[in-house]
Parts: C-alpha cells; structure tokens; sequence
C-alpha cells in the first residue's frame, strides 16, 4: 500500500511538471493517453468486471464527441453544460442499449453491440446538417466561465483534472457494492443471482457507466483535437480499446491507466518502422493473450507476490547457509 502511494504521488508530480519540459506536441500526446485511459475505465468496468463483451465501445465516444461539438458550436453552450450533457445522453443511451442486451450473451451480445456500432455510424452520415457527414465538424476549444483554453498547457492541465476525477470516480466504482456485483455475475450469473444481485439491473448500470465514461471522453477528444470526423469511431477504434484492458489487465485500474498509456505511446515509437506498426501490435496483444493472461498489472503481482514470499523463507531458515 505504501509503495502504491509513493508511485501515484510520482505520477502525479511528473504529470504536473511536463508543461515545463515537453512541446506542445508531447502535450497533445499525452492528452489522448489521458482521454484512453477513461475509456479504459469505462470499458474495464463492463468488460473486466462485469463480464460484458462490447464491440461499440467507440459508437458511445462518437455520441459524446458530436453532442459536445453541437451543444458548443451549434448551441453555443458552455462547456460546463455541453460535457455533462454529453455524458448523460451517452449513459441513456448505453442503458438503451444496455436493457436488451442485458439477456445476450457471448457471441450474441458481440453481434448486438456490433449493430449498434453500425447504427450509429450510418446515422452520423446520414445526418450531415448536424454531424457534417463524411467531411467531419469542427469543435471550438473547451471554455469555463469565460475563460477558453486556447493555449496547450492550459488544455493540458484542463484534461489531467478531469482525467484525474474520472479515475477517482473509477476506482470507487470497483471498490463499492456495485463493483462487487459487477464481479459476481462475471464469475456466475447463476450463482450472483442466487444470492439475491439483480443480475439483469447490474449488466444494465455496467452499460451506462460504460457509456458514460466512453461519452465523457469522447466530448474531451473533441475539445482537445478540435475536429471529428466518422471513421476515428469505427469498429478498429473499438478493437484497440478492448487491447487496453488486455494488454494492461482486464478488470484493474492500474492496468487501464497502464494498457492506454502504453498503447497509446507505442506508435510514436514505432514511427521509424510504421509499416510494421500493425504487425508489432499484433505481436504485442498475442504475446500478452499467452503470456501475460493478467496483463501489464499481473507482472506487479508476481513481483508483489515474490518479494513478500522471500522474507518468509529466510524466517523459516530456507535462505540461511
């Protein structure tokens, strides 16, 4: 517990201090790492939890991204109403989606999230007055009381923030009774069911909590990058969102900051060789799906597991001369 505490406060002052010695570039970066780490979030509760496959996870980024960059631009609303309201569309939406999904599962709740996807990627060009279609629409930057954060350390320390709220409010999540229940009927639906856990009402707030992390970061990526068009919410966007929490550790905190943090730095570094991006990104998740079955955070528990083992054995005289 305690080395926990010292890497979070690390990782809060590094993050504090790289306006002072990263570009504007680097910034930007690390505002998507920080807008895929909610996404994780979000998706390692329905999925890592509660045991929900879900193929639309980027449908309920896009609902998010366009209801900002219309309450902003089209409404001129402020970004204090503009992102909650986002939110909550996106939450409702995810319930809608959530209450008959709710009897689906495996390959049958895959094709129904899939559909979803599908449905909302045709209703965004179908409606190009509103979404701009194919040709995509233009987003202002955030603006609080007056104030736009036109600058990148501004924007930057406007995301961290409210990244920092949305892990908070994760973490919680998973430590509450509903978090408990999520894990329950991940492990037996049966069993959750006869111990009294509403089965189908907790698959239903999984997929609202889901919806609304992935809304609420979809109204920050178009804050941050000032533009959305329709194919950064396809069925590719929704795969590597689902490698997070693989690659990271399905199920964990830690592993959705660790999967999206990761994932998300690795084709800058593989901008040397980027015709084989894909190729070592498939590498990647394999290796991790043999090797790593608990992800990124599943390396932490063995070295956990292995140094509060040591002591043991020297006490018992296993490690005398």
């Amino acid at each position: 517990m305690r080395v926990r505490a010292l890497l979070v406060a690390l990782g809060v002052a590094l993050l504090s201090a790289l306006p002072l010695i990263a570009t504007g570039y680097y910034l930007y970066l690390v505002e998507l790492a920080m807008i895929n780490v909610i996404v994780a979030i979000g998706l390692n509760l329905l999925s890592g939890n509660c045991g929900q496959i879900s193929l639309c996870n980027a449908s309920f980024m896009a609902i998010g991204a366009y209801c900002t960059a219309l309450c902003t631009s089209r409404l001129g609303l402020p970004t204090l109403i503009a992102l909650p309201a986002s939110v909550v569309i996106s939450a409702l939406l995810g319930a809608a989606l959530g209450y008959p999904a709710r009897r689906l599962s495996g390959l049958y709740l895959a094709l129904a999230t899939l559909g979803f996807l599908e449905l909302v990627s045709t209703g965004i060009e179908e409606f190009p007055d509103y979404t701009g279609g194919i040709r995509g629409l233009k987003v202002a930057r955030p603006q609080i009381f007056g104030f736009s954060f036109h600058s990148d350390v501004s924007l930057y320390f406007f995301v961290l923030v409210l990244t920092a709220g949305a892990v908070v409010v994760g973490f919680n999540i998973q430590r509450s009774r509903y978090g408990r229940a999520f894990d329950a009927v991940r492990q037996s639906p049966y069993a959750a069911q006869a111990i009294g856990v509403p089965v189908a009402r907790v698959k239903l707030i999984a997929f609202a909590l889901n919806a609304a992390f992935a809304g609420f970061a979809g109204g920050l990526l178009a804050g941050v990058v000032g533009f959305i068009d329709p194919p950064e919410f396809g069925i590719l966007a929704s795969i590597q969102q689902i490698t997070f929490i693989v690659v990271g550790g399905v199920g964990s905190i830690a592993g959705s900051i660790a999967g999206a943090v990761l994932l998300t730095a690795l084709p800058e570094a593989l901008r040397g060789v980027q015709e084989y991006s894909e190729l070592i990104y498939g590498f990647i998740l394999l290796g991790t799906l043999l090797f790593l079955p608990r992800g990124l955070v599943g390396i932490a528990a063995r070295l956990e597991a292995l140094r509060s083992t040591k002591p043991a054995a020297e006490e018992a005289g296993y490690g005398a001369p």
